[in-house]
């Protein structure tokens, strides 16, 4: 018996991050076609040349809607349609809230919660048209408790939280799921940012995340996540 997603098309935002490297790698293993979307186009190439086949990128900046829709043109071009919407990118940034500058806040927003909007924006008639359609977004715990030095950094995770729980109602009728995963400190780059507190393997790990997400998708069911909170076994369950 084939695996479900035989087939389905994905984009993945952050696609050469810690956890969307595992998301990309964990969805071509099961028989998608992905279409990687991040900033760093060297890295693109690297992960690319890395997976093989079925695998394609498009680089470039997701706070600019244009770029987003070209995305989305890219990916009908080449695999004729879209079923799954990963959104993967993010920033982090650890500190205080009084020391930290409109600059940092508004690159936070930028990337955290804007570029959500704009892939879903971008790719609306096409998930639209898909006959199982999911956005999913990699929220953060942080998005659910707040975190000392944190403070702007959260507050971009609770604006997506909003965001996503928004578009899950407007998307209804469309038939558009819309997910949304809060896991706690993953042991990427990134959280060495935000969580540097955090020692060696007390984290959960990034391809973790992506067999999570494989398990929604393949199982599109008459029951539906809307939100999961994903808690590193180290982390106490009555802990923030």
């Amino acid at each position: 018996m084939g695996s479900k997603l035989q087939d389905k098309v994905a984009i993945v935002t952050g696609a050469t991050g810690g956890i969307g490297r595992e998301i990309v790698k964990a969805l071509a293993s099961e028989g998608a076609k992905v279409l990687m979307a991040d900033i760093n186009e060297e890295a693109l190439k690297s992960l690319k040349k890395e997976i093989g086949e079925n695998i394609e990128y498009y680089s470039g900046d997701l706070c600019d809607l244009d770029t987003c829709r070209k995305i989305a043109v890219h990916c009908k071009d080449t695999f004729g349609k879209l079923d799954i919407l990963v959104n993967s990118v993010g920033v982090a940034l650890r500190k205080p809230l009084l020391d930290v500058t409109k600059e940092e806040f508004m690159k936070l927003y930028e990337v955290n919660v804007y570029t959500t909007l704009s892939m879903t924006q971008a790719c609306y008639e096409l998930l639209k048209d898909s006959d199982s359609s999911d956005i999913i977004s990699i929220v953060s715990s942080s998005g659910m408790y707040p975190h000392i030095h944190q403070g702007a950094y959260c507050s971009t995770k609770y604006a997506q939280r909003a965001l996503n729980e928004v578009l899950n109602i407007e998307l209804f009728d469309d038939d558009i799921r819309v997910h949304n995963l809060y896991p706690s400190a993953v042991e990427t780059p990134m959280a060495k940012i935000a969580r540097g507190d955090l020692a060696e393997n007390m984290s959960c790990k990034p391809e973790e995340i992506a067999e999570i997400i494989v398990f929604i998708l393949s199982n599109r069911n008459n029951s539906v996540i809307d939100n999961l909170i994903i808690r590193r076994y180290t982390k106490r369950p009555d802990e923030m």
